[in-house]
């Protein structure tokens, strides 16, 4: 998901890259609640909510594609073997 991100927002503005976010978390949050409510496959801890893993799952693609950013910054012009 997170290769599929960052090619999808390579030429985004942050909002853009941000909204991109939402688009593909959302889906996501949406089963891991449905298997944590009617299962036992997904147990959270006592203060854990779907809106902590919301958060931290958009913080996980942001930061991934702000360290993806800067090596691209870093390399341009030079040849990747």
């Amino acid at each position: 998901m997170l290769l599929y991100y960052n090619q999808w927002t390579l030429n985004s503005r942050p909002i853009g890259i941000f909204l991109k976010a939402i688009i593909l978390i959302t889906p996501q949050i949406i089963l891991e609640t449905l298997a944590e409510r009617k299962t036992k496959l997904i147990r959270w801890k006592k203060g854990w909510s779907w809106y902590h893993s919301f958060l931290s799952m958009i913080l996980k693609l942001l930061l991934c594609r702000s360290i993806i950013a800067i090596i691209r910054i870093i390399n341009k012009g030079k040849i990747s073997v």
